[in-house]
């Protein structure tokens, strides 16, 4: 049975689905969380559900699916998200003191303050009796005499300077009260219900939770990327290609090509499968060029840049500056860093024991060393993740030439465009305060009189080339890998033994052999400007004519025997240059940083116990066009009892 699903069609972690009581305040201090992270949902409503069994009654309006886990109640939401989002997004405070407070003030309005709010509405609704409204009023009024005198110090928010959970709890529990403008409870009042409001309306407390709801309620995050939309497969040609491209059909079909047609023309096109001959194209970069293949479709975006252009001066002039400010004395610093947010995501999963390899670790870890090392800090990272991987799909994984990718890369395009000016001017105008050693800040420092050429438009689009490949790539990568170690029980132990010991060489040993069974990039392309020969002086030698759009097969190179003895066998211990990130002048820019970050992520899955598919569709891959979008772990861990269902 196939599990890999072709489209997106469920779940995920910034992608959930909401199960909710659309009228509830429980709801909206859920979706508030959700929008201020920016994380769209799709949403269906239920009738009004049975309290969340944690405390005193809160009732649990809403279940949020995440692929990993289910989600009973606003607080299981927030405290799921909280412990997965970026340090500038937290709810809660770092400071241990400032955290205990913090929760008792959130608990405090949860379980107490929200259930009066929604007893008194209910209560008045129904007709209660007088005794069961006034008890309320006492619980809500109480609460608002504290908030008044907490705020009597003049400080902003509840906690200080900054907006935090107990803000968020008190201002979207309170809705049904004061009923806001940017509020979605719209339920009629009674009179005697509105001249109580009226009375509230006016408190300094109430004022403070209207000013919440215009200063910090955000609009709903847009669902820009729809459950689907990326998902191909909806035409005949989609369909075709899919097929044609699945490892299963490619490896025997390139076995035949070896042995018989290992330079294949067809028309203007060529097709090279055996090794010596794929390094060969992929290093006679004058007589293979890539201009004609990646700069149309760069330049449509912020181009240039150099993986679009061909030798020559503007390319050796970019290049070196590149290679100025991205060094290799950086790698144990970034080694570092993925390492620790590693092991902050993976502590997030303990509670369920699942975790998300894709959008609970591999696709989150390179957007936050954007911000660490690139200097390249995101509205927040569902947004983020958006626009690298509409970019990337148009410039490198757009086979059917759709034209929705190319007007989902324009969109993010001019998102992203605007964003990076916005942080460019933001650090130049810090110049002299901002110690940060990061790639944005040395591409600045180059701007003198020895880089005339280096405006900043030269300093976006250079490091808006080296950001785009650096987030779909390695959890693409990382996806691949641990599905194919799956597969292969013994293989998967040797490489958890590694893991375990800290041996993370031997760690990337087995994650690029594995991937060679399933490559991320099997093929690339190359034009052939003039006439020119393939392996020269061999049987196999070939005219290539001019004109002829060069395909070399990555994937087929790796199974050639004559360099991978014994091809089908899954042996870590090969001597031989794998051409995952490519070869030559225009190998993958970031191939030294992927050779540190992908195998310490996949260090830190290998490392958890009992790990293992989760059972059901989740734990295969499900697709989001050509990027893996979610791959569910099970793991063993004694805290995921009653933490969510």
């Amino acid at each position: 049975m196939n599990h890999e699903v072709s489209r997106l069609s469920e779940a995920t972690i910034y992608h959930p689905q909401i199960f909710s009581t659309a009228a509830s305040s429980y709801c909206e201090l859920a979706k508030w969380a959700l929008d201020r992270w920016g994380i769209p949902y799709s949403e269906k409503a239920h009738a009004p559900g049975r309290s969340d069994g944690n405390r005193n009654g809160a009732p649990a309006d809403l279940v949020v699916a995440t692929g990993e886990a289910r989600l009973r109640g606003a607080r299981k939401v927030l405290d799921y998200y909280e412990a997965r989002s970026p340090l500038q997004l937290k709810l809660y405070p770092a400071d241990a003191g400032m955290l205990a407070e913090a929760r008792k003030l959130f608990d405090g309005f949860y379980d107490t303050f929200g259930v009066a709010v929604c007893t008194w509405a209910s209560a008045y609704s129904s007709g209660a009796n007088e005794n069961r409204v006034t008890s309320q009023q006492q619980v809500i009024e109480a609460a608002f005499a504290d908030v008044e005198a907490r705020l009597k110090d003049g400080r902003p928010f509840l906690m200080g300077a900054e907006f935090m959970a107990p803000d968020l709890a008190l201002a979207a529990l309170a809705a049904p009260l004061l009923i806001p403008s940017e509020s979605p409870a719209r339920s009629a009042l009674t009179p005697a219900m509105q001249a109580v409001v009226e009375r509230w309306r006016v408190r300094p407390a109430a004022q403070f939770i209207l000013r919440l709801y215009r200063e910090q309620r955000p609009e709903r995050a847009k669902d820009l990327v729809a459950p689907g939309k990326h998902g191909s497969g909806r035409t005949f040609k989609d369909k075709l290609l899919n097929f044609l491209i699945q490892p299963a059909i490619l490896r025997p079909v390139f076995a035949l090509l070896r042995r018989w047609f290992p330079v294949l023309k067809l028309g203007k096109a060529a097709i090279i499968s055996r090794y010596n001959d794929v390094i060969e194209v992929l290093k006679r970069d004058s007589d293979f060029t890539i201009r004609q293949i990646n700069a149309p479709k760069i330049d449509k975006i912020d181009g240039p840049f150099i993986l679009g252009m061909d030798a020559g001066p503007q390319y050796n002039q970019e290049q070196a500056a590149l290679m100025q400010v991205v060094r290799r004395d950086d790698l144990e610093g970034i080694r570092a860093f993925v390492a620790n947010e590693a092991a902050q995501l993976i502590d997030a999963a303990r509670p369920q024991g699942r975790i998300d390899v894709v959008n609970g670790l591999a696709r989150v870890v390179p957007v936050r060393l954007m911000a660490s090392y690139f200097g390249i800090l995101g509205p927040n990272d569902p947004t983020m993740m958006r626009w690298m991987r509409d970019i990337f799909h148009y410039i490198f994984a757009n086979l059917t030439s759709a034209e929705s990718v190319l007007q989902d890369a324009l969109n993010s395009s001019a998102e992203l465009r605007r964003h990076m000016d916005a942080q460019i001017a933001l650090r130049k105008s810090r110049r002299g305060q901002d110690h940060r050693d990061d790639v944005l800040g040395r591409l600045l420092a180059l701007q003198d009189a020895a880089h005339p050429w280096l405006d900043d438009n030269a300093v976006r689009r250079n490091l808006g080339g080296v950001i785009v490949g650096s987030v779909d790539t390695t959890s693409k990568f990382v996806a691949l890998a641990m599905n194919e170690l799956l597969r292969r029980p013994q293989s998967l132990a040797e490489a958890q033994t590694a893991a375990r010991r800290g041996d993370i060489e031997t760690v990337r040993r087995y994650a690029w052999e594995a991937v060679r069974f399933n490559p991320h990039h099997p093929l690339q392309v190359r034009y052939c400007g003039g006439d020119t020969q393939i392996a020269n002086g061999q049987k196999r030698a070939k005219k290539i004519p001019a004109g002829t759009n060069t395909f070399v097969g990555t994937l087929s190179a790796m199974f050639d025997p004559e360099v991978f003895t014994h091809p089908g066998k899954f042996d870590a211990q090969r001597q031989v240059e794998y051409l995952h990130f490519g070869y030559g002048m225009h190998a993958c820019f970031g191939r030294a940083l992927n050779a540190v970050q992908i195998p310490e992520l996949i260090a830190a899955l290998l490392r958890l116990p009992g790990l293992r598919r989760a059972s059901g569709a989740a734990g295969h891959i499900l697709y989001d066009g050509p990027f893996p979008n979610r791959l569910v772990l099970a793991f063993d861990n004694d805290q995921r009892k009653g933490s969510a269902e």
